[in-house]
């Protein structure tokens, strides 16, 4: 499902206006309506990516508009242990970093992580500079690493980091845009705006908040069986919807 599709009727903001009972155009040509739709449906996409993405550190989802995959390869310097990733090669947020991999001889190896609550984390972090040779470790914080032992020579592509992005968000000026999880559950991501708006802005509406949010706890109740079942050999920790409003 589309973004914003004025002629067929069938984007996600259209399907806003019928849920919410506003009517043909008055969210697509509001503006100020439009503003503030956009805003909640990429917070909902925000809940329903995180939710298929919860349980994993993993990079097993991302948002299916971005174009390259979730990882990137970095330079090592010599004698440099503490390395930022903000954004991936294309300008997308980095949310988390879930592997690091060192590049030894044709070959990458994948380092252990060391957690920040593992006495280790600090003497990693601020180390002996003397103490070099090759990464076989290390700490993530901030979307910063920090490599252990320090590296010893310098390798132009020697890193490659695996992460996790932020969703890659609607804009008022969008148009064809879909968003970025399964296209079964478009229709949850207008429906979740939809109730939230009228939560705040129709709250004496009851017999209309009270039938969209029963539409709405069935897709959410069908897309937690989706995330379930994404993975069935593997057991996975999924928080409750209705936690994550």
């Amino acid at each position: 499902m589309v973004y914003n599709n004025t002629t067929t009727k069938n984007g996600l903001l259209q399907s806003i206006e019928f849920w919410t009972n506003l009517g043909d155009g008055a969210v697509s040509g509001d503006p100020l309506l439009k503003a503030v739709f956009t805003n909640r449906l990429n917070r909902r996409l925000d809940m329903y990516l995180g939710l298929l993405g919860a349980g994993s550190r993993q990079a097993q989802i991302d948002d299916t508009n971005f174009t390259n995959q979730p990882f990137s390869l970095f330079n090592i310097v010599s004698g440099q242990h503490d390395y930022e990733f903000l954004t991936d090669e294309d300008g997308n947020s980095i949310s988390d970093i879930t592997a690091v991999y060192y590049k030894s001889g044709n070959s990458f190896k994948k380092l252990d992580k060391i957690t920040l609550d593992n006495d280790e984390a600090e003497l990693i972090m601020s180390p002996n500079p003397n103490n070099t040779g090759t990464p076989i470790k290390y700490v993530e914080r901030n979307n910063s690493i920090f490599l252990s032992p320090v590296p010893s020579v310098s390798i132009e592509g020697g890193g490659k980091i695996f992460y996790k992005r932020c969703p890659s968000y609607f804009t008022i000026t969008d148009t064809n845009k879909e968003p970025g999880i399964p296209f079964q559950f478009h229709e949850m991501l207008a429906i979740g705006a939809s109730y939230d708006w009228l939560l705040v802005n129709k709250s004496n509406a009851q017999t209309l908040i009270t039938r969209v949010e029963a539409e709405l706890m069935k897709w959410e109740k069908e897309f937690r069986t989706y995330v379930e079942l994404r993975n069935p050999t593997k057991k996975r920790f999924t928080p409750k919807l209705e936690d994550l409003r």
